[in-house]
């Protein structure tokens, strides 16, 4: 294969990572901004003035409602976190471990740890929607 050749490859494959990174990037800005509106939603439903039956499913729709978006988003994350590692193992199988291009991608630890705050965020969520429903159902730990 002609480094041309090649040049065209570590082109494409770039711009299926960056194609990756911007969905990641953008699942979580849309992620935080639904549960931004989702925890003032709540909040504003605590101190409503309004009968506790009401308030009890008000309250469990948007933890249901919370706890679900955050789940799709950290699944999103995951579906484009897979992608990247086959994108880098293709890159490995045709332009090779000593390839005179930049990668695309960092090395396997620096790749982990930059991958965790979405998947930190969105289970941090994901907890704080639990414990709402919990203490909203009236149960205690």
């Amino acid at each position: 294969m002609s480094l041309e050749d090649q040049y065209r490859i570590v082109q494409a494959i770039s711009r299926q990572f960056e194609i990756e990174q911007g969905l990641i990037a953008a699942r979580l800005n849309w992620n935080l901004t639904f549960q931004g509106f989702m925890i003032a939603s709540y909040a504003l439903v605590a101190t409503a003035e309004s009968s506790d039956p009401a308030r009890f499913w008000i309250h469990g729709v948007i933890t249901l409602v919370g706890f679900l978006v955050a789940a799709s988003t950290w699944a999103g994350i995951e579906a484009s976190s897979r992608r990247t590692s086959a994108l880098r193992g293709h890159w490995f199988r045709v332009v090779g471990a000593d390839s005179p291009f930049p990668r695309p991608f960092s090395e396997r630890g620096g790749s982990l740890m930059g991958r965790l705050p979405p998947r930190f965020i969105c289970g941090s969520l994901i907890l704080m929607w639990t414990a709402l429903s919990v203490v909203g159902s009236g149960l205690s730990f």
